[in-house]
């Protein structure tokens, strides 16, 4: 017999968490899309947008969609036809794997991660250089473009528009992935929420906090997702990380979908790799070499599409001035990058930081402590070093999440001695 009272309790809980999540995300959403339906016009709090189509560095995300989906023409037919039996029966194998050997599947989605990344480094082999540094988000941004591309024939428009739809919907999920990486570290839905309440109202909050200048050199529209940049798609994918990495059960699932999701997100921002790296060391601290191993896996399971890459990528763009400086990393660049940032001046980081210090009390355990401060630290420490880290703060997104977690927590602990007190009184009678 279904336990009526039970499940309407469990509903109530799910929808207490999913219900204002879906509306932060909805938010965060309807932000580019004012923007975008009063273009040329000025909303304020934001700056005033006009629609020129692609520009800057996605016309090298773009031209490499295209030259990817182009790749598949260039390659005879004959080893066309081998990869799509061979990911056919690859994939009946996992499917019959999975539903005859539980006990396997924590090994099964790095291993699909692996095989769809074999398949993509064979189309990335025919692929011609197209200008992007990384790919990640052209991957992405071509599997949208394809079944377009088959029914309706593909332009610049057309591309633009999927690539800003796919873009919106990297912004709208990354609400629920801030909102589980502050439940996950803190232990308290009320620090996850108020986490995602940051993030979704960051893009008006940086106008306030740091005036016009955050809306420099498109570093507005890149953060909202309008200026089809790949930021958003890691930011994404490292919090979801993240996110799973601290997950309460810490089964060999959630580790292995934590790799993946850096390994994704490695394609997607080469730095990303240094992020991974930190939650592999404290992955390996906290469990052992063992329990450690499905994430190590899911982390290596996008590589080669990663290697196969890299000939195209940087190697591509080191003779060219205006994409790679001749100098890229020296110390000299560390006080320049702050002093000199659109956004992130010392002044800003005075106001964002010392509530944040304050949320570092709430985080729960030392494990949680030390992934949300690496992930926090590193991006920020590594690109300190950038020759062009001031001209594009948007190198820094990524670290945005465990920045709100903070917040987040550190608001509900200060809450957390009113509801208390609250709660002590108990309800009142009627006299």
């Amino acid at each position: 017999m279904v336990d009526t009272v039970a499940l309407v309790r469990r509903w109530d809980r799910v929808a207490r968490w999913w219900a204002p999540l879906a509306l932060l995300a909805a938010i965060r959403v309807a932000i580019p899309l004012a923007v975008y339906a009063d273009e040329g016009h000025k909303l304020p709090g934001v700056p005033r947008w006009v629609n020129v189509g692609i520009e800057g560095d996605a016309n090298g995300f773009y031209a490499a969609g295209r030259e990817f989906m182009a790749a598949w023409a260039r390659m005879p037919h004959a080893v066309a036809a081998l990869a799509f039996l061979g990911a056919i029966a690859g994939a009946l194998v996992l499917v019959r794997t999975w539903v005859a050997r539980p006990a396997l599947r924590a090994w099964l989605v790095p291993a699909g991660l692996f095989g769809f990344g074999l398949l993509v480094s064979l189309g990335v082999h025919w692929m011609k250089p197209s200008g992007a540094a990384v790919f990640g988000w052209p991957l992405l941004w071509s599997l949208g473009m394809a079944p377009y591309r088959v029914v309706f024939g593909l332009d610049r428009s057309s591309g633009w528009g999927i690539g800003f739809v796919l873009s919106l919907m990297v912004v709208a999920a990354t609400v629920p992935a801030v909102a589980y990486l502050g439940r996950n570290a803190t232990g308290k839905r009320l620090a996850g929420l108020l986490a995602a309440v940051a993030w979704t109202f960051w893009p008006l909050l940086v106008g306030a906090i740091v005036g016009h200048g955050a809306w420099a050199n498109h570093q507005w529209d890149v953060d909202t997702g309008i200026h089809l940049y790949d930021e958003p798609l890691s930011t994404l994918l490292v919090t979801t990380g993240a996110a799973l990495a601290l997950a309460p059960s810490r089964r060999p699932m959630c580790l292995a979908l934590s790799g993946c999701a850096f390994s994704l997100a490695t394609c997607v921002k080469i730095s990303d790799a240094l992020l991974a790296g930190a939650v592999l060391v404290v992955v390996l601290l906290r469990e052992g070499v063992h329990r450690t191993l499905p994430y190590a896996a899911g982390a290596l399971s996008f590589a080669p599409v990663v290697l196969v890459y890299w000939p195209l990528s940087y190697p591509k763009l080191f003779d060219n001035r205006k994409s790679w400086p001749s100098d890229p990393f020296d110390a000299s660049y560390v006080v320049s990058s702050w002093t000199h940032s659109s956004i992130f001046t010392p002044r800003t980081v005075l106001i964002l930081l010392p509530l944040a210090l304050v949320g570092l009390a709430a985080i729960r355990g030392p494990w949680a402590f030390a992934l949300i401060a690496s992930l926090l630290l590193i991006n920020p420490a590594f690109y300190s070093f950038y020759a062009n880290t001031a001209e594009h703060p948007r190198f820094l997104y990524a670290s945005l999440p465990e920045l709100f977690v903070l917040w987040g927590a550190a608001i509900g602990l200060l809450l957390d001695p009113l509801s208390t007190r609250r709660a002590s009184r108990g309800p009142r009678t009627a006299s």
